[in-house]
């Protein structure tokens, strides 16, 4: 059987799903949706079907969640996380939508539906209907699992200068207080600045010395010349020191050998570079808080200038170029 022209269309445009009511308004009848459906089309949610046999792919699961949930549904949480890009949000597999308290809360095989009196914004993706980022990286974080979950998804989104720390306390602030004290816990454990996991617990160590003065998380650094250098993972402004945490996962092959690069790049500038791994911080916290004091303390002694850049903080609750 061949789709009328127009649901022909607009298949196509929804990525391969529609609804019932959309197709019987092209003209298909009750018998031509049952005969389809038993041998060219499946049913993905009662009253929502994908135009081919085969199991659906995440563009299709959210489209068919959308549809369901009606024409005002908005999608978020960690699918609306992860249709952005976003690799720390959860994969649970399961769809988030937002609809309007005048609709009601439900859940039904892979979709949940929850009504909210706070509008989610509106980010349009093609056919779908996004929340904002921060409603999304917000509903999502109060889904996590954890803490270290939690604040990954709003490291990795600050990261990316796709939101603020200011944009998101504010969007957890007015979604109530039930369920923020995760989300609450994450933003402040981001407002330092770090880029990582790794990275805070390095700052949390950091902050335990009795030696070592603030540490800046991910600063700019620039030379005379305004050449952006690479950023490093702390920095301690008084002696030009920089530390480097360096993970095996990302730094394989020829990505280790353009890390060396840039490490060196920064020795040239008379940068002190001292390279840690998340193992090392995670496994031997002692001794490398005791190789940062003591490279401190020999460069301070020893430093008879500053070095050839400069350093200007990251502000994560400002979007910066």
């Amino acid at each position: 059987m061949d789709l009328p022209s127009d649901l022909e269309a607009l298949v196509q445009a929804q990525y391969g799903v529609f609804t019932r009511r959309q197709a019987m308004a092209c003209g298909l009848t009750v018998g031509d949706i049952k005969w389809a459906l038993g041998r060219r089309w499946i049913s993905v949610l009662p009253g929502v079907y994908l135009a081919h046999r085969g199991s659906p792919q995440r563009a299709q699961l959210l489209m068919a969640g959308q549809l369901y949930a009606g024409e005002e549904a908005v999608l978020s949480g960690p699918a609306a996380c992860r249709w952005r890009g976003l690799e720390q949000a959860s994969r649970t597999g399961v769809v988030h939508v937002i609809v309007p308290t005048s609709r009601s809360s439900r859940q039904i095989r892979w979709l949940h539906i929850r009504r909210s009196s706070l509008q989610a914004g509106l980010h349009p993706s093609g056919p779908l209907r996004l929340a904002t980022v921060e409603r999304a990286v917000v509903d999502a974080a109060r889904l996590a699992p954890g803490l270290e979950d939690a604040t990954a998804l709003v490291i990795e989104a600050l990261q990316r200068r796709l939101t603020t720390l200011e944009r998101l306390a504010h969007t957890n602030d007015a979604l109530g207080r039930p369920g923020s004290a995760l989300t609450s816990r994450a933003l402040r454990a981001a407002a330092g600045g770090a880029w990582s996991i790794p990275e805070l617990a390095l700052g949390r160590l950091v902050r335990s010395s009795r030696v070592l003065p603030e540490m800046w998380c991910n600063p700019r650094l620039t030379t005379a010349e305004s050449r952006l250098l690479v950023m490093p993972d702390g920095w301690f402004d008084d002696v030009g020191m920089a530390v480097m945490v360096h993970s095996r996962r990302w730094h394989d092959g020829s990505r280790w050998e353009l890390t060396v690069e840039r490490d060196g790049e920064l020795t040239a500038y008379g940068v002190v570079v001292c390279a840690i791994t998340p193992r090392s911080i995670e496994r031997e916290p002692s001794r490398v808080l005791d190789f940062l004091e003591r490279t401190y303390a020999a460069t301070r002694a020893t430093r008879t200038r500053t070095p050839a850049v400069t350093a200007t903080q990251w502000d994560p609750y400002h979007l910066t170029a």
